[in-house]
């Protein structure tokens, strides 16, 4: 993807604020991180891989609540028609968005990255999170990191995160 096409896509994401501060602009530069770190060890389609990091959650400005995936990949689809995306990977971010089908190589890195930034988080969004979203209930919040840590799917990736898991388990216990 050329640097072009990646500050528009930076932009339009930026531009779809849900959170307070810049907590939404950190976990999203924190999954395309993580998700570029997967893909450069294990392959995939770059562009694919980052479009998606960068306009996963977009759908949350609208909808703060499970089902924002959906809306995420219906704006996606929408900006990246109009901005000349590769026609070819538009369907694969879209596929990647909706997290719906993780034989896809580049969906399962999505998957992961997003999983791996909440447990990694130190910009106090999984605590904005915790307690906005889930209203600090131990219950939801235990359930939330282990659902996290169970949909890393890469060894290597649950190893790098496993010491931050571990840590926020005992302190919401």
């Amino acid at each position: 993807m050329n640097n072009k096409v990646r500050k528009q896509i930076e932009e339009y994401s930026k531009s779809l604020r849900w959170t307070p501060q810049n907590f939404y602009w950190e976990h999203t530069s924190q999954v395309r991180d993580f998700a570029l770190m997967i893909q450069k060890k294990i392959g995939g389609d770059k562009d694919v891989v980052e479009a998606s990091a960068l306009l996963h959650d977009i759908g949350k400005a609208k909808l703060l609540a499970p089902g924002h995936e959906e809306i995420s990949a219906q704006l996606a689809k929408k900006f990246l028609g109009k901005i000349k995306f590769d026609k070819n990977k538009i369907s694969k971010v879209i596929e990647c968005i909706r997290y719906e089908n993780f034989e896809n190589l580049e969906a399962k890195i999505l998957r992961s990255a997003d999983s791996m930034s909440l447990i990694m988080d130190n910009s106090g969004g999984r605590e904005w999170y915790f307690k906005n979203v889930l209203n600090n209930d131990k219950k939801r919040v235990l359930g939330e990191l282990r659902k996290s840590f169970s949909e890393i799917g890469f060894d290597f990736a649950k190893e790098f995160v496993n010491k931050d898991y571990q840590k926020l388990l005992r302190k919401y216990r």
